[in-house]
Formats: C-alpha cells, structure tokens, sequence
C-alpha cells in the first residue's frame, strides 16, 4: 500500500478506527513519514469533542497534525440542516469529507490516503452499493485505489479485513482515546441499516463478512471493471479538482448551500429592521 518513500497522510476522525490506524501505523513503522489529518465539521457538540480527541492521539504520538475546519470555508455540516438535504445528511457529509481531505492532503505533498475503513464498514457498503445498480461506486471500493490524475494520492484502506469489533479491542488494549459520542446526525442511516442488515445475514456463519469481502474483490469488481466504460475526468470549472463534469458535486452542493444561507441571511435583515420578532 506504500513504501518508505512515501507521506503517508491519515485521515482521522476522532472515532476508533481511525484511531487505531494510526497508532498501529506509527509503532509498526516508526520511522514512517506520517502525518494525521482531522476534519472539524462544525457538528454542534460533536466535532470539537472528537477534535480533542484526535489531538491528544496525535501528541501521545508525536505525529503532525493537520485540522482543517469548515467553518474556514464559510458554512459547517450543521447547515445543511436547513436546505434540501437535511435528510441525506451522511451523504452530503461523505461528498464534503471527500473532497475537503482530498484537497488537505494535495497541500500536504502526501503521496498516499490512509482511511480507517473496517471490515464492516466496506462489505455493508458494498452490499448497499450493489443493491442500488451503483457498479461504478462499487468497482471504487479497492482496497487500494491509483490516482485519477497525475499529481493525486494513491488511496489505501489497511483496516479492510479487520472487524470493528478488533479495532474497538485494539483501542481499548493500547489505551488509545477515541469519541464517546455519537454523531447527532447519524440515526437511521444508511450505514446502520446496512450493520443490521449485516448482523442478520451473518448469523449461523461467522465467516460471512469475510466471504463476501473475497468475492467482490476477487471476482465481481474484476469483472465489472473490464465492462465499464473508460470515462474522461475534466476539471472542475470552480476548485479545479478533479470531475466527470464541467462542475464538480461539492461545489454544485456548497452553491446551494451558500443560496440557502444568503436566503435565510436577508430573512433576519429583514426582520430585524422591520423590529418584529422571528
């Protein structure tokens, strides 16, 4: 997944998989060129708790750490809540996280992406994504995937056939500080239906995430791969990142977000000169 060679950035998130990562990463290669990378989200009560978090990992490890805030950008997660996405709140986060860490670790001359995806995170993906008719984004779910583009990382999932539950092991065994919260915006999910959906297919064969696993990647993904079409990346006409469009999702989503604001905006103005309550 890398070489000595390379700047290994890791996305950290504050919760145990990617905490675990990271501390498995920095005592298996020491002498690795690591470096962490959080995304504070402008969750309310949420993201600085895991912030705090992430830093006191980072400095138990002596790793460079990157913090990248939203707010930075103008808007947090926590916007979205008033425009049309407020109930695909996971997916529009997931499109946000994407591309903001995909920047972070273009500034950090990083060659390779480290994720904290675990075995159940990938195999209940792969599941939703294959009951959608999404081939594409299924054929992306590789535990390694090449740049799209000379200039991008190589991104890498080390955790893929590690269970959840060993991370959690992990964690608690190594003393390595994780949330101990939820996010706020996390029930009723995709991901958690995908758990369940997981837990119950899995019952009388405790192999069955595993299976799965080896069958998409060794047999399903291959052959999806060899019958979709080749498709030309462009650059997006407003960050410049890569995209199979003129413009790129995230900023056709942060232009809807930024009307909404603007909107919601001049609706105060509005009422406070007016001198009426809201």
């Amino acid at each position: 997944m890398f070489t000595q060679g390379d700047r290994v950035a890791v996305a950290v998130s504050g919760g145990k998989d990617s905490g675990a990562l990271l501390h498995a990463l920095r005592n298996v290669y020491p002498n690795q060129d690591v470096v962490a990378v959080h995304l504070n989200l402008g969750i309310e009560g949420y993201s600085d708790h895991c912030q705090a978090r992430v830093e006191e990992l980072t400095k138990s490890l002596n790793v460079e750490l990157r913090v990248v805030k939203l707010e930075d950008y103008g808007y947090s997660i926590d916007d979205f809540l008033k425009t049309r996405f407020k109930r695909k709140m996971c997916s529009i986060c997931g499109l946000v996280k994407r591309h903001v860490l995909d920047r972070a670790v273009q500034e950090l001359s990083a060659t390779v992406q480290a994720t904290g995806h675990n075995l159940d995170d990938v195999v209940g993906t792969m599941l939703t994504t294959f009951f959608s008719g999404d081939l594409l984004q299924l054929s992306r779910l590789k535990p390694v995937l090449a740049p799209k583009r000379e200039g991008q990382s190589v991104k890498v999932k080390p955790l893929i056939k590690t269970p959840e539950f060993e991370n959690l092991m992990y964690c608690c065994f190594f003393d390595v500080p994780f949330r101990s919260l939820n996010c706020p915006h996390s029930r009723g999910t995709h991901s958690r239906r995908s758990k369940r959906l997981l837990e119950e297919l899995s019952k009388g064969n405790v192999h069955f995430r595993q299976q799965t696993l080896s069958l998409f990647l060794g047999k399903l993904i291959p052959l999806i791969e060899s019958k979709l079409p080749k498709t030309t990346l462009l650059e997006c006409r407003v960050c410049g990142m890569s995209s199979s469009n003129p413009i790129c999702a995230y900023c056709k989503r942060i232009g809807d977000l930024m009307e909404v604001k603007e909107a919601y905006g001049n609706l105060r103005r509005g009422i406070e000169a007016s001198g009426t309550s809201p």
